[in-house]
């Protein structure tokens, strides 16, 4: 069956007002970008136009102007500029430095450069003095001392620099060498101004140079300080006095140093002797230097010097350390070159040499050989030290020695090849006192060498 639709609708019969687009609107122009006076030692004058290059009228609503050296002198008649039209500035440069920068804000309706910058430069020939330091340090003296120091005068500028007059102020300097007045600089050009420094007592002192010249501001300052007081003093030791080498430890001590008019900030500890062959060295640290070992029988001599904040050095102090065996027997040996292994070797009595009766690196490193009394480590010999790319030591040590006549030798291992002359030494020390030392020159490889036969308990010593 047919039918028949019926739709109906509702039209608003508000209507969106679409907004004309604005097609008229000013732009701003600023000639030149860039107000550049150059060169010149007068006042100058120069034009800054405002134009107006859009389709509205411009309004200009302020005027900003940062640079002391620059003013504007006119400014524009009318702040509506018509479209196409322009107004003009007058700004003016009188010089105040070497060079003057400056610039002119312009904030106007342009929307899309509603502030407008421009630069302003300037310079002039003209002198300028340059002091360096700006502040002279003397530093720390002792009072009653003397230091010499002083100021560069340099000319950095475009004209010559004539200065007139110089004048220090302050206790305990001095000008030594006074310019002769006037003194004339050309560009480029410098000089020196030497200053002495005697503080007559303790304390902090300050002076100030003075020099007045043709430069801007026509006078120049430059300062000067420096301090006075007792230098820090060193107090070292070492505990114990007397240790046994390898076995014993000793602490050198810095911490009991002082210093009345400063902060100790540094221990600067340095072994100055040891005994030849010895690889010793002091452990590194601050006041103290704890777990020193020495490695061979002798002295050993260490300086401590102490610096301050201040800037200032103690005198050395000095201390001594004795690295004596607690062994009877304590045989050592090094030699001058490295690269070249030399072994020592200790020979029981009535044994020779490679066996069990043989001391040396294959057979007694730290013991392990049963000599006298079996079973009795008392008698028995260590080798504590065995050395092979280096120069020494080694060294070999019994406690209380059977009787008999011991020998010892040295083995120049063909390991490490050497043919030339190289020195060796041997020291002997029975019951904690050197006894016997000696130095051959061996060359060649493979070579057992003699030194010496001990006779024990006499304690005789031939050299072999």
């Amino acid at each position: 069956m047919p039918f028949l639709l019926l739709i109906s609708c509702t039209i608003d019969n508000a209507i969106e007002k679409i907004p004309t687009p604005v097609t008229d609107f000013p732009e701003i122009r600023v000639e030149p970008s860039t107000l550049n006076f150059g060169v010149t030692e007068d006042p100058v004058s120069d034009v800054l136009t405002i134009h107006n290059d859009g389709t509205a009228a411009l309004e200009i609503r302020d005027l900003q102007l940062e640079g002391a050296a620059f003013t504007v002198v006119q400014t524009i008649e009318d702040e509506l500029i018509a479209p196409g039209e322009s107004q003009e500035l007058l700004v003016q440069y009188e010089p105040l430095n070497m060079s003057d920068e400056g610039w002119l804000k312009i904030t106007s309706n342009d929307p899309s450069e509603e502030k407008s910058l421009v630069p302003l430069v300037g310079a002039t020939s003209a002198p300028l003095l340059i002091l360096e330091p700006t502040t002279l340090n003397m530093g720390f003296l002792l009072s009653g001392e003397t230091r010499e120091d002083g100021f560069t005068v340099r000319n950095d500028g475009t004209a010559d620099l004539i200065i007139t007059s110089e004048l220090l102020m302050g206790t305990g300097f001095e000008l030594t060498d006074p310019l002769a007045l006037p003194q004339t600089l050309e560009p480029g050009e410098d000089t020196w101004i030497n200053i002495a420094y005697s503080p007559p007592v303790d304390g902090t002192y300050s002076g100030t140079l003075w020099l007045e010249s043709n430069t801007f501001g026509t006078i120049t300052q430059g300062q000067i300080i420096g301090e006075t007081g007792a230098p820090p003093q060193a107090v070292c030791s070492v505990n114990p006095e007397t240790v046994a080498p390898l076995y014993e430890s000793a602490t050198w001590y810095g911490d009991q140093s002082v210093s009345l008019s400063g902060e100790i900030t540094e221990y600067e500890w340095t072994l100055l002797e040891k005994p030849i062959g010895s690889e010793a060295y002091l452990p590194n640290g601050g006041a103290n230097r704890p777990n020193f070992v020495p490695d061979l029988a002798g002295t050993y001599v260490a300086q401590l010097i102490v610096h301050s904040d201040e800037g200032l050095s103690s005198e050395p102090c000095i201390t001594t350390l004795e690295a004596v065996p607690a062994q009877t027997l304590w045989v050592e040996l090094s030699w001058e070159h490295s690269g070249d292994d030399m072994d020592l070797h200790l020979i029981r009595p009535g044994y020779g040499l490679n066996g069990s009766g043989d001391c040396y690196y294959m057979n007694c490193v730290g013991g392990g050989l049963d000599w006298g009394v079996g079973g009795d480590p008392i008698d028995d010999p260590s080798l504590d030290l065995d050395d092979i790319p280096g120069v020494g030591p080694e060294n070999i040590n019994i406690f209380e020695p059977e009787e008999g006549v011991f020998k010892v030798y040295v083995h120049d291992y063909p390991g490490s090849v050497r043919y030339e002359d190289n020195d060796v030494h041997v020291r002997i020390y029975l019951s904690g006192e050197l006894a016997w030392e000696g130095t051959k020159t061996i060359s060649g490889e493979d070579d057992f060498v003699p030194f010496a036969e001990i006779d024990w308990p006499s304690g005789n010593i031939n050299p072999l």
